[in-house]
């Protein structure tokens, strides 16, 4: 069982997800009035967005190889006072010559902040049991569906009321306070640090950890996973005020859906497979049964999308698509997880979400392309496509999800 430390440790950091995913997406959720007032083409929104991947995707391999080596206490507060000073800095550039370079130069900094939360947490629960793994991991794949949602939400609110430039100020300041309990909570963080390294033959090198298999399977995995997310964050509230001409409140209130049901589908499906375990069955079956029903509900709702019609079928579409993605992340980080073990959870992981961030490198600027040369179906058709081919690939190579035996 989980101390209560522990416990709270893992509630913060999937706070800080929360937070993390609120402060990276609030430039989606301001796309509409950002694109009007620097007369950005899609192509050029989709660099903007993409530019938080340059640095992200570099720190998360960083941060998971410091993560096993240096206090993630430390490592933790410094990467989040980094990203929320990036994204204050950001309610500044309006009216500023060159505010899509600063925008640019403010997204890079925030990357980087923000590469340490993934590894930091993963690190934390490796130290979880088995039969509760799941559902701790939700404090992440919670904190990932709870942040776009709250911002989404709120920051409609906010620019509603005092524009887009406030929403990134507000924004950065709530991540700045979230510090404080952060530092306070000192024995839930450090209590387990250093214990798994007497064990030597727990513990792998990255060497060791590149070199199998499963390892590049679930980080193809976790790509197409991402390249899903990561369309859904940054293009489905500028496809709804601009494809479908909804308002910038309703388009909070319909994206939001999305993220309701994707913490629903989520948490229901770590507790369905953490229950199954504790009664005694097989984990791998599980999870493997749960990854190819979500990523089927969630491509068909992605596919169906672009040609449904009218606000109800609309808001239960956007949801199904939603609940199906939800188990999705959480599956991602228990795999990498359990295949690592406790010694090696860091450097795998983080690593694991390096590579398979650079959706975010790639995906907005090739659905940026595809949008201005097409619209938008064939960029919904391509996303249900890459989310599919990447589980496809996936279970047929990793056929049991277990240990890997270092």
């Amino acid at each position: 069982m989980l101390s209560a430390p522990l416990r709270w440790a893992i509630i913060l950091i999937g706070a800080a997800i929360a937070l993390n995913y609120i402060d990276r997406g609030a430039v989606s959720v301001a796309a509409p009035l950002i694109k009007d007032e620097f007369g950005l083409t899609n192509e050029r929104y989709g660099v903007i967005v993409s530019s938080f991947y340059w640095t992200y995707v570099p720190a998360l391999a960083l941060a998971g190889w410091l993560a096993d080596r240096m206090s993630v206490r430390l490592l933790m507060a410094a990467g989040v006072a980094t990203w929320a000073l990036a994204t204050i800095g950001m309610g500044f550039i309006g009216g500023v010559a060159g505010g899509v370079t600063l925008l640019i130069i403010l997204r890079l900094f925030m990357g980087l902040g923000e590469g340490v939360a993934f590894p930091c947490g993963s690190k934390l629960i490796a130290r979880v049991p088995e039969g509760a793994r799941g559902l701790a991991n939700v404090s992440l794949s919670g904190g990932l569906a709870l942040g776009p949602l709250i911002g989404t939400l709120g920051g409609g609110w906010i620019m509603n009321l005092w524009g887009w430039e406030v929403m990134f100020i507000a924004f950065g300041a709530l991540t700045l306070v979230w510090l404080l309990p952060w530092w306070l909570a000192r024995k839930g963080i450090e209590e387990g640090e250093g214990k798994h390294d007497v064990v030597p033959a727990s513990s792998a090198s990255m060497a060791e950890v590149l070199r199998q298999p499963a390892f590049w399977s679930i980080t193809l995995l976790h790509l197409s996973g991402t390249f899903a997310l990561y369309f859904i964050v940054g293009w489905l509230p500028l496809w709804l005020v601009k494809a479908r001409g909804f308002s910038i409140l309703d388009m909070s209130l319909l994206t939001s859906a999305f993220y309701v049901a994707q913490i629903i589908g989520g948490t229901l499906g770590a507790w369905a497979i953490d229950r199954a375990i504790r009664r005694g069955g097989d984990g791998s079956k599980w999870r493997r049964r749960m990854l190819f029903g979500a990523v089927a509900c969630c491509a068909a709702g992605l596919l169906l999308l672009p040609g449904i019609q009218g606000w109800l079928p609309l808001v239960a579409l956007i949801a199904i698509t939603g609940f199906g993605y939800g188990p999705v992340p959480n599956l991602l980080f228990v795999i990498g997880q359990t295949m690592a073990g406790p010694a090696s959870a860091g450097r795998w992981v983080g690593v694991q979400t390096s590579l398979g961030n650079l959706s975010g490198v790639i995906g907005p600027v090739m659905t940026g392309i595809i949008v201005d040369a097409a619209g938008y179906r064939p960029a919904f058709i391509v996303t249900a496509a890459i989310v599919a081919a990447g589980t496809l690939v996936f279970g047929l190579v990793v056929r049991r999800i277990e240990p890997v035996r270092w």
